[in-house]
């Protein structure tokens, strides 16, 4: 009987590379419904489609000295913020390539489009500085964000992931984005 997923996380986390990449061969489809969901919520980046976002994804978290969470939820978490550095350090790069990196000529449609990359860019940096915080403020609520907003699990999901009501979910769902609003400097 193949080892289970909290057995691989288990493994993983003490460094076992094997498990690493057993964990990540059974999981891979659902780490690429994440990547797509990380990609359609950051509203698409130039020059990364899902399976580059999965790859650099899966490198960055070998990197790692053994993985971070040890339940099911708190790996996809985990995914979602690995995803979602990428995605933050690939627009960082296109910015700086926009400040002058490519010099590049532009029309004025074009200079729109990358007006609104640029703010785009801006608002992604600005939510992960705020994520960032609120991770250290309150690591369940954090969590919570990562799995619902940036990984695509439904409220149903987290709820049987963390063994408690929808109701609850919700609940903890309405605290953490009136925190991330705060963080954020937005009006409740």
């Amino acid at each position: 009987m193949p080892p289970s997923i909290t057995e691989l996380l288990s493994r993983s986390q003490d460094g076992q590379s094997e498990a690493l990449q057993q964990l990540y061969a059974r999981l891979y489809p659902e780490i690429k419904r994440v990547a797509r969901s990380r990609l359609a919520h950051s509203g698409g980046v130039a020059g990364l489609n899902t399976t580059a976002l999965v790859h650099e994804g899966f490198l960055r978290m070998a990197e790692q000295e053994g993985l971070q969470g040890s339940s099911r939820g708190q790996f996809f978490a985990y995914v979602g913020q690995v995803l979602r550095s990428v995605v933050i350090d690939h627009l960082r790069a296109q910015g700086r390539d926009k400040r002058g990196g490519d010099q590049l000529m532009v029309t004025m449609s074009a200079a729109e489009d990358v007006a609104a990359v640029q703010s785009s860019a801006t608002d992604l940096i600005a939510i992960d500085r705020a994520l960032t915080r609120m991770r250290e403020l309150d690591p369940a609520l954090y969590e919570l964000v990562e799995m619902i907003s940036f990984t695509g699990l439904t409220i149903a999901e987290v709820a049987d992931l963390r063994g408690v009501s929808s109701r609850t979910v919700n609940r903890d769902l309405i605290k953490a984005r009136a925190l991330l609003q705060a963080l954020l400097g937005e009006p409740g």
